[in-house]
């Protein structure tokens, strides 16, 4: 709590500077001066992304970077694996890297992938260790997809249910440019323009000009910073978070041109093109748009393995705004007895496997021993918990008559919950609410 240990520290300064302060208790005055420091947060141009005075300019001041130190035999795509954007009924989800390797054919290009293939287009499209792809593709195939056949989908399945789309398993909070799931209405799978602009902001104001850990590091400060102040269900378990933390990692070593520290370079062109982020001049916005590898692009010479991965997101990426596992909102206006208890249900239901579910409507009585016997008392009850999370289509937010709950789902909603729909701006402003109209043409 290094902001309440500062804040008590100054107790006699800002007695006297608001004297409406007297006489009030030491917790009420702690209270008081904590909430008046995240009020100032959510205005700090710092936190929230800056208004770029030229955007156009801003990114044509980031162009220009050539890699070097490249093999080769590195070239991606390789010939037989050429870009073809998906069609009508092709999954595709919160996981850029992923989206991309379908796009081009090293992936199945429905979006329905198995265990294996994940492991070998990985390796052979990005270059991840075997062992970094194995745990990732083990827990997707365990809890958001289908164990019997070793497969999952890389966003909704025809049904609806599970996929990377669902919510809390591997797919979580403080995603590098994806909404939180409460804070947009349900949508965590589409590139938001705004989380976009901040990054390139970060990237310009930066002395290097590129995405590279550094400015990564930044872009996953500005983001815990804003899910703690803003989303009540923050959700940032053990194993999910590894992957928040990886994924700002991975842009810098996976979708730099070339090997990132030996003359790779995570430039706009080469990150931007990987990510889908396409700037439409007209409406000064950022289009989300499929995903492919840029032009002369070339991929790590090295794998980049479990052990780098957990290096640089817990010494180099987390540091810089730590959020306690399972109980994120400790240290932010969210946390209370009640974001604790929600949070163990939420940490529950990331746990349980897919298959066990078998329809949404009562996935929430029958799904486990264990969430059975909570259900009741947490879930869909005054304590305002998310019920469910298996299903995107049917997401239970706090308080069932609030906007974006199950009683009262607005249409746009409907229309953007299931899989990424391309050529869109989704999240022009910072969705401090759940947002549940982000996307427009």
């Amino acid at each position: 709590m290094k902001v309440r240990n500062i804040l008590l520290l100054a107790l006699p300064a800002l007695s006297s500077a608001y004297p409406g302060m007297m006489g009030a208790s030491k917790e009420e005055i702690d209270a008081m001066l904590i909430e008046k420091r995240f009020e100032e947060e959510k205005r700090d141009p710092q936190i929230i992304a800056p208004i770029l005075g030229s955007l156009l300019g801003t990114i044509r001041g980031l162009l220009g970077s050539v890699a070097s130190a490249v093999d080769l035999n590195n070239k991606r795509p390789e010939p037989g694996f050429e870009f073809r954007a998906p069609g009508p009924g092709d999954s595709r989800g919160p996981c850029p890297g992923l989206n991309l390797l379908a796009n081009h054919g090293y992936l199945p290009r429905n979006g329905k992938v198995t265990f294996g293939q994940v492991v070998q287009a990985t390796a052979r499209g990005f270059n991840m260790g075997a062992d970094l792809a194995t745990v990732l593709a083990t827990f997707a195939v365990l809890t958001d997809g289908d164990i019997v056949n070793e497969s999952f989908y890389l966003g909704s399945p025809p049904g609806k249910v599970g996929g990377l789309n669902r919510h809390s398993t591997v797919e979580t909070d403080v995603s590098v440019h994806r909404e939180d799931y409460y804070n947009g209405c349900g949508d965590n799978h589409h590139l938001s323009s705004r989380l976009w602009k901040q990054n390139v902001a970060i990237v310009a104001r930066s002395q290097s000009k590129l995405f590279d850990m550094e400015n990564m590091a930044q872009q996953y400060a500005a983001n815990a910073r804003f899910s703690q102040i803003n989303n009540p269900y923050l959700y940032y378990f053990p194993f999910p978070m590894i992957v928040s933390l990886g994924a700002f990692a991975f842009y810098p070593n996976f979708f730099s041109n070339g090997t990132y520290g030996a003359g790779g370079v995570p430039n706009y062109e080469s990150v931007s093109s990987i990510v889908g982020a396409e700037y439409d001049d007209r409406t000064r916005e950022f289009k989300y748009v499929p995903e492919r590898f840029p032009p002369n692009w070339y991929r790590r010479a090295v794998p980049y393995t479990a052990a780098n991965a957990l290096a640089d997101g817990y010494l180099r990426i987390y540091p810089k705004y730590p959020l306690v596992p399972g109980v994120a909102q400790l240290g932010g206006p969210n946390f209370s007895v009640q974001t604790v208890l929600c949070d163990a249900y939420q940490g529950i239901q990331s746990i349980i496997p897919l298959l066990l579910a078998n329809d949404v409507e009562n996935v929430a009585a029958k799904i486990t021993w264990a969430q059975s016997k909570i259900t009741g008392l947490l879930g869909g009850t005054v304590l305002g918990c998310d019920r469910d999370t298996l299903s995107p289509t049917v997401p239970f937010f706090p308080n069932a008559t609030r906007t974006g709950g199950p009683l009262g789902t607005p249409s746009a909603q409907v229309s953007n919950i299931g899989d990424n729909v391309y050529g869109k701006v989704y999240f022009r402003n910072a969705p401090t609410r759940p947002q549940c109209n982000p996307s427009q043409n």
